[in-house]
């Protein structure tokens, strides 16, 4: 028998017989629960996620900023370092966005300048001739 505390730690939803899931159609809150308890955790893991690939380049590791690592490490800088992590795990949609708005722009960016230098190929093989 688990004891009261790390029951009521547990993300899942109690019933009264504690067969939530041994039913064939739960009640909606019991489903709320689950989906909510379940969006949580992904939403935490693909912030996690996201923070590793921040950071994946970088001298710090991987969970901590480079730019903590050049400060002097003091009581604002912790907590600097806690602010981001906290705004990274909120807003990692928004983080991902503007990555795929970058990448985007370099491919373009990038097809533009092949198509110029191609151009500009074309052009000084006919003054040539």
């Amino acid at each position: 028998m688990m004891s009261p505390f790390i029951e009521a730690l547990a993300l899942m939803p109690r019933d009264t017989n504690d067969s939530v899931l041994n039913t064939s159609s739960p009640s909606p809150r019991s489903t709320l629960k689950i989906v909510a308890a379940t969006w949580a955790s992904g939403w935490m893991v693909f912030g996690v996620i996201t923070v590793v690939c921040i950071n994946s380049q970088g001298r710090a590791g991987r969970w901590v900023p480079e730019w903590y690592l050049d400060s002097e490490g003091s009581r604002w800088d912790k907590l600097a370092v806690a602010g981001w992590w906290i705004c990274v795990l909120l807003f990692w949609p928004v983080i991902w966005i503007g990555c795929l708005v970058k990448m985007i722009g370099r491919g373009i960016g990038k097809g533009v300048k092949r198509l110029r230098g191609k151009k500009s190929e074309g052009d000084k093989g006919t003054e040539l001739v």
